[in-house]
C-alpha cells in the first residue's frame, strides 16, 4: 500500500464528513422548529359562548406578545438544540476520526509487516549459539526438557495458547480447555486436522498417551521416568470422551491445571511412533508438533532443524503459535558465554543466546549487531523428587517424602541473603510456583519460611534425617549469571556440608571450585571448627569436549588443513591434563599445606563422561590417559 499523501487525504476526508454531520444536525433543528411554529389553532369558533369569545378576543389581542415570546423561546431552544447537535456531531466525527486512524494504523502496520516479510529470505539458515545442550532429545525427561533443550524445543509445542502476559488461554491453541462438573473435571478439546511431523494425527488418544507416559502409567513402559511426573501428579483418571475430547479427573480441584498439562513444560508426542520405535529411538529422533522438524544432531555439538511446512497455524494466529521464518535452524553448543560472543563476532553464528549484560555491552552501540533484552517473570526453585519412593542416591527410603524434611529445607534457605548478596537485589521473594497469570487465594505468606537454621536442624533431627546426601542439578550456560552459585557452595562447605560439584568443562569453572573449597576450609579453621571431616569432589567432563572439537577439526581437514587430522581425539585429554595441573597448583601450594597439617582432605578430581563417542577410539581412551594421584574415574560399562 502506498502511503504517499495519505495524511492530507485523510484530513480532507475528515473535514468533509465533519461538515456534513454539522449540516445534518442543523437540518434536524430546522425541521423541528418548523414543526413547532406550525402547531397553530385551526378549530372553528362559531359555537363558542360570548364570554369565552371575549376571553378569546383578549387572548388574541395578547397573542402578538405571546407569539413574540414563544418565538424567542423557540429560537433559544433551537439555538441550544443546534449547539447540542453540533457538539454531538463533533463527538461523532472525532470518534469516526479515531476509528479511521486506528484502521489506518493497523493497515500501515500490516503494510510494514508485509514489506518486512517480502525482505525476509525464507530459504535462509539461522545458526544459534547456546550455552547449554541436552544429553537427550526427549523433552519429557529431565535431561532433555526445559531451557537446556536448546533448539530441540522448536520441534515441540504446548497445547494451550498464551496471551502476551503468558496467561493460558482457554481457546485458540492446539487444545482448548475448561473446568467442568463443579471443578472435578479438567477437559481438553483438541484442535482437529492437526498432524505431527511424521503425519500421525493429533487426537484424544495421543494426548492421553502423552499424559500416561509422563505419569508412568503407559502400558508399553510403566518404568519410563519423566521430570514432569510431579507437575502432573494432580491428574486422576484420564478418559477419552470422543476422538478429540479428553477429560482429567481432579480431586481436589487444581487451579494450575492448564499450565501443568498444556503449558510450556508439556509437549504432546506421537503415540504410534513411540510404540513402534521405542523410547531410545525417540530420544535421538524426536517428532513433535512444533514449527520446525528434526533433521539431525551431534551430541554436545549441533542440532539441525527445518521449517515444518504443514504447521497448524498461520502468521495471523494471534498467539504464540506461528510458522517459522527461516527454512533451516542450526543450534550449536558453546558452554562459555565468551565463546558464544567470540563466535558471533567472527560470524560463525547469527545469534548468541543468553549472554550476560556485561558481555552484551560490547555489542550495544554497533550498527552490525543488535542486542535484544527479553524481560521475564520466572520463579526459580528447587524441584524435589517427592514422587519417587526410593532415594535416587542410596536406594533407600526417599527422605524428601517426609514433609518435615521439605519444611526444613525451606527454613534452611536464606532467600533474602541470596537476593541481596548473590543476585541484583531487585528480585522478589517467591512464595509459590506461580510466575503469574493466576492469583491463588494463598493470603499473606510473609515470613512463613524465614531463614531459621536451628528450626531446620530440629525438624531434620525429628525426622531422623541428619546428614543425608542429595544432588542439586544446575545447568550452566542456561541462565545468565548462573555461576554465582559458587559462593553458596563455599558457604555450605564452611558450615560443614560435603559438596560435590559436577558437569564442569572449563578451567575457569575448576579454578572457582577449588578456590571455594580451600576458602571454606580456611574459614572453618579460623573459627576453630574441625576441617578433617569435610570432603568434596570436583567432576570434570571429558569426552563431550572431543565430540565438539572433532567436528570443528573435521571441517578444517575438509578445507585442506591436514594437520588438523592429528589433533582429533586429543583436545579433551589435553584439557583434562591442564585441569590436573591446576589441581596440583592449588593442592601442592603452601596455602593448602597449612590446612593439610590440620587434617584437611584434598578435593579430588573426578573424570566424568569418559565413554568414547567415536567408535574409532579405544573404549578406555579417557581412562588409561588420565590416571593420577587423587583422581577418580567413572569407568564406562
Amino acid at each position: 500500500m502506498s502511503t504517499s499523501g495519505y495524511w492530507s487525504r485523510l484530513r480532507s476526508r475528515n473535514l468533509s464528513r465533519r461538515a456534513l454531520l454539522r449540516a445534518s444536525a442543523r437540518a434536524g433543528v430546522g425541521a423541528a422548529g418548523l414543526a413547532l411554529v406550525g402547531c397553530g389553532d385551526d378549530d372553528d369558533d362559531d359555537d363558542v359562548p360570548s364570554a369565552v369569545q371575549a376571553e378569546r378576543q383578549q387572548q388574541q389581542q395578547d397573542q402578538p406578545a405571546r407569539q413574540q415570546a414563544q418565538q424567542q423561546q423557540q429560537q433559544q431552544a433551537a439555538a441550544q438544540t443546534e449547539q447540542q447537535g453540533e457538539q454531538q456531531a463533533e463527538r461523532q466525527a472525532a470518534a469516526q476520526d479515531q476509528q479511521e486512524q486506528q484502521a489506518e494504523t493497523a493497515e500501515t502496520e500490516t503494510a510494514r509487516e508485509e514489506a518486512a516479510a517480502s525482505e525476509v529470505d525464507l530459504d535462509a539458515e539461522i545458526i544459534v549459539g547456546y550455552g547449554s545442550f541436552p544429553p537427550t532429545l526427549d523433552v519429557s525427561t529431565a535431561g532433555g526438557g526445559g531451557g537446556q533443550a536448546a533448539s530441540n524445543n522448536l520441534h515441540f509445542t504446548q497445547l494451550s495458547a498464551k496471551s502476551q502476559g503468558r496467561q493460558n488461554q482457554p481457546t485458540g491453541g492446539f487444545g482448548g480447555w475448561e473446568f467442568a462438573e463443579n471443578n472435578s473435571i479438567f477437559r481438553y478439546t483438541i484442535k482437529q486436522g492437526v498432524t505431527f511431523h511424521n503425519g500421525e494425527p493429533l487426537n484424544a488418544e495421543s494426548v492421553k498417551f502423552y499424559f500416561d507416559r509422563i505419569l508412568g502409567r503407559a502400558e508399553y513402559n510403566p518404568d519410563f521416568q519423566s521430570h514432569l511426573n510431579a507437575r502432573a501428579s494432580w491428574m486422576g483418571d484420564i478418559r477419552i470422551i470422543d476422538d478429540y475430547t479428553v477429560e482429567i479427573a481432579m480431586d481436589p480441584p487444581f487451579v494450575d491445571a492448564a499450565e501443568q498439562s498444556g503449558g510450556v513444560n508439556f509437549a504432546v508426542m506421537p503415540m504410534q511412533y513411540i510404540l513402534d520405535n521405542g523410547d531410545d529411538h525417540f530420544a535421538n529422533n524426536p517428532v513433535g508438533l512444533g514449527a520446525y522438524k528434526f533433521i539431525s544432531w551431534i551430541p554436545d555439538a549441533e542440532i539441525r532443524s527445518e521449517r515444518f511446512e504443514e504447521f497448524a497455524f498461520g502468521r495471523d494466529s494471534g498467539h504464540q503459535f506461528t510458522p517459522g521464518w527461516a527454512k533451516l535452524i542450526t543450534g550449536r553448543f558453546f558452554p562459555e558465554e565468551q565463546a558464544r560472543a567470540a563466535a558471533l563476532e567472527a560470524g560463525e553464528i547469527d545469534i548468541a543466546y543468553r549472554i550476560s549484560p556485561d558481555v552484551a555491552s560490547q555489542f550495544e552501540d554497533r550498527e552490525d549487531f543488535k542486542v535484544i533484552v527479553l524481560p521475564d517473570v520466572r520463579v526459580m526453585a528447587i524441584e524435589l523428587p517427592v514422587n519417587q519412593s526410593l532415594d535416587p542416591i542410596t536406594g533407600e527410603e526417599n527422605p524428601w517424602r517426609d514433609i518435615r524434611v521439605r519444611r526444613a529445607a525451606n527454613y534452611a534457605i536464606d532467600a533474602e541473603a541470596i537476593i541481596n548478596n548473590l543476585l541484583t537485589g531487585t528480585e522478589d521473594r517467591a512464595y509459590s510456583p506461580f510466575p503469574g497469570g493466576y492469583e491463588p487465594p494463598i493470603g499473606s505468606l510473609e515470613g512463613q519460611y524465614n531463614y531459621d537454621p536451628e528450626r531446620a536442624r530440629a525438624l531434620l533431627e525429628e525426622a531422623g534425617q541428619i546428614g543425608f546426601a542429595f544432588t542439586i542439578t544446575l545447568p550452566t550456560g542456561l541462565w545468565t549469571a548462573d555461576r554465582i552459585w559458587m559462593p553458596a557452595v563455599q558457604q555450605m562447605l564452611t558450615e560443614g556440608h560435603n559438596v560435590n560439584i559436577t558437569l564442569m568443562f572449563s578451567l575457569t569453572d575448576y579454578d572457582n571450585v577449588a578456590e571455594a573449597y580451600i576458602s571454606a576450609l580456611e574459614a572453618r579453621a579460623a573459627a576453630g571448627k574441625p576441617i578433617d571431616r569435610i570432603a568434596s569432589v570436583a567432576s570434570f567432563f571429558v569426552s563431550r569436549i572431543d565430540t565438539l572439537a572433532d567436528e570443528m577439526l573435521e571441517a578444517r581437514v575438509q578445507a585442506g588443513e591436514t594437520r588438523a587430522q592429528e589433533l582429533m581425539g586429543q583436545v579433551a585429554i589435553a584439557n583434562a591434563k591442564v585441569a590436573y595441573q591446576h589441581f596440583l597448583e592449588f593442592f601442592k601450594s603452601e596455602r593448602f599445606r597449612k590446612l593439610e597439617a590440620q587434617g584437611a582432605r584434598v578435593q579430588r578430581v573426578l573424570w566424568a563422561s569418559t565413554s568414547t563417542k567415536n567408535p574409532a577410539y579405544s573404549d578406555v581412551m579417557y581412562v588409561d590417559t588420565l590416571i593420577g594421584p587423587h583422581t577418580v574415574n567413572t569407568l564406562p560399562d
